[in-house]
């Protein structure tokens, strides 16, 4: 288990910041469109097909793949998709960054209402990768396939710690997070 240092961010600052009205506006510009996007299953997550689709976009990427949107490169994005999956079920040891409204609003507001990750979120802090942060592409892309999969193989919330911004969840709520979670940053990488 690699362990992940970073202090806890102090309560002011985590909810006061720049980062919490970039997140804010990303919010309020995607509730329009919640209403029509397709509505998503968290249980489809665990099932074999959604794994096995989700591990053959992983094997897409490369380390000239172009990002859409945002600032991090492709083996930033690996990285950062394998602290906010493999966290929950034992692979880093993050520290809880949640208060109150983190686990109460956002994430009802992101996990339960929201069919997608919205364009501009800035939360949670320890996933978030530094510019001049870099990793070897290779061992990242074959670490998220294998959480990827080990993800795959849970079958309770039993298996899952808390989030570090939300808080304990449900089996079917880190099942819908991480679908729109992974989709999101795939797509931010066109595949």
């Amino acid at each position: 288990m690699e362990t992940v240092t970073a202090k806890k961010p102090k309560m002011k600052r985590s909810i006061i910041s720049a980062r919490l009205f970039a997140s804010a506006w990303a919010i309020v510009r995607y509730i329009p469109k919640s209403f029509f996007a397709p509505r998503i299953d968290g249980l489809n997550f665990f099932k074999p097909e959604r794994i096995a689709e989700f591990v053959a976009r992983v094997e897409k990427v490369s380390p000239d793949s172009k990002r859409q949107w945002g600032t991090m490169e492709p083996e930033q994005m690996l990285h950062h998709l394998n602290l906010a999956v493999g966290a929950g079920i034992g692979f880093y040891d993050l520290p809880d960054e949640s208060y109150l409204l983190s686990r109460t609003f956002f994430r009802w507001v992101l996990v339960d209402w929201f069919p997608e990750q919205p364009v501009g979120l800035r939360l949670p802090l320890n996933f978030v990768i530094k510019p001049f942060e870099h990793f070897n592409f290779q061992v990242e892309k074959t670490q998220l396939i294998k959480i990827i999969q080990a993800a795959g193989s849970t079958r309770t919330a039993a298996d899952w710690g808390p989030h570090p911004m939300f808080g304990k969840m449900s089996y079917k709520e880190w099942g819908k997070l991480l679908d729109i979670h992974i989709d999101y940053h795939l797509r931010q990488f066109g595949v």
